[in-house]
């Protein structure tokens, strides 16, 4: 029988160690007291400190707890020491989730103590922690969960950090082009575009320039304009190619022309707004969309971090890897919208560094995954093994039992 509401148990636990209630009141009380020398006149409450930190959580993983009772999707991510804000719009996988809410419903059968969080853990590693762990419950195989964890892990690696060279790489080129030659730069993350219009960058292979100018001349204007960019719109800006002009130019250009001609703020705004997106194209839009998304996501999760200098201390290679993934994102959006030499520039700059550093902070992973794979495979090879001699056991056991000379 419930005999609590986890609203409830949350709402206390909000008044122990939220903002501005008992835990920072007894922080302040004692902070006072050791500034007006009379700390130890407060000895009688010093247990309480230590209560307020232990009990807030607990009441925290008990609401928790009938939440997973009760189907509640976050309930293990709150059992884990997360906050209603931390997880909301977190994309949480799903099937993960329902191992992970089951361990936290069937406590007494299954300890949910691995889903709790680590100190300073974000809630990114997190997931991808109870990944690998989850597989480890279900297979009893604690290898073949860190093979998970790390195959994530490593495939995260793969998919961002050439991307961050490759940027980086580009970027140089573009600066030495327009500062020697006097090229314009182009927004990353629009060499295909590029490529459509038959205006391939210098280091595409001339046989994939050639097939890819061949497609963008025999697809309709309108429909390349949507996914590349409206050309005609870069004019706004003072540039030729849609992803030579900067978004904000061609948006705040677009909003004065409707002023001049009597149209209100509100047109105005979406004028500017309508010739911005058309200069942008769908895929240039995305990429922007995406790197604000991930810039955001690296922020919250450095903030999970607690104390820059103590975060640094702990991982010196992870941390300046969170840092400037971070920066990178922020430099990336910054230059896909308006490229100049400051936006390439920091992104040029930034993606080395986060390239560097992640590689750094990967190596062991790297090196150490081929013999992780190995030996899951091996298990793996027992495991069919295993199964097979009991079919053939059980396919034994069954022709005696039908043999009527047996």
């Amino acid at each position: 029988m419930r005999l609590a509401k986890p609203a409830d148990l949350e709402q206390l636990a909000k008044l122990i160690d939220g903002k501005g209630n008992l835990q920072d009141r007894l922080d302040e009380a004692f902070t006072r007291a050791s500034t007006l020398g009379v700390r130890d006149k407060l000895a009688p409450i010093n247990p309480m400190t230590s209560w307020v930190t232990k009990t807030a959580p607990d009441l925290r993983r008990r609401a928790a707890i009938i939440r997973a009772g009760d189907g509640d999707p976050l309930a293990a991510a709150l059992y884990a020491g997360f906050t209603p804000e931390q997880l909301k719009d977190a994309n949480l996988p799903p099937d993960i989730m329902l191992i992970a809410n089951a361990s936290v419903a069937n406590g007494g059968k299954f300890d949910p103590s691995w889903l709790k969080k680590g100190e300073h853990e974000t809630l990114s590693d997190w997931v991808t922690r109870i990944k690998g762990e989850a597989v480890a419950k279900v297979t009893g195989n604690e290898n073949l969960g860190e093979v998970v964890s790390d195959y994530i892990e490593l495939t995260a690696f793969a998919s961002t950090v050439p991307g961050a060279f490759k940027v980086a790489a580009a970027g140089t080129l573009g600066l030495y082009k327009y500062f020697k030659k006097g090229e314009f730069l182009k927004a990353p993350g629009t060499t295909l575009a590029q490529i459509l219009k038959g205006k391939a960058p210098s280091y595409i292979p001339s046989g994939i320039a050639r097939q890819g100018a061949a497609i963008g001349a025999r697809t309709p204007s309108a429909i390349l304009n949507v996914l590349t960019g409206a050309d005609n719109y870069a004019a706004l800006a003072g540039k030729q190619w849609a992803w030579e002009a900067s978004l904000l130019k061609v948006g705040k250009n677009a909003a004065a022309l409707k002023t001049a001609t009597g149209g209100s703020r509100l047109a105005a705004f979406a004028s500017g707004a309508s010739a911005a997106a058309k200069t942008s194209g769908w895929w240039r839009a995305t990429g922007i969309a995406g790197s604000i998304a991930a810039t955001g996501i690296g922020a919250f999760d450095l903030v999970q971090q607690g104390n820059p200098i103590e975060a640094f201390k702990r991982d010196k290679a992870g941390y300046i890897s969170d840092v400037s993934g971070v920066a990178f994102n922020a430099s990336l959006t910054a230059a896909m919208i308006a490229p100049n030499p400051v936006t390439i520039g920091a992104a040029a700059v930034t993606g080395v560094v986060y390239g560097v550093s992640s590689v750094i902070d990967n190596w062991d992973k790297v090196k150490q995954f081929p013999g992780k794979v190995a030996e899951a495979g091996t298990w793996a090879k027992n495991k069919v093994g295993e199964g097979v001699d009991k079919v053939k056991e059980g396919g034994k056991k069954l022709l005696k039992s039908l043999n009527p000379f047996g």
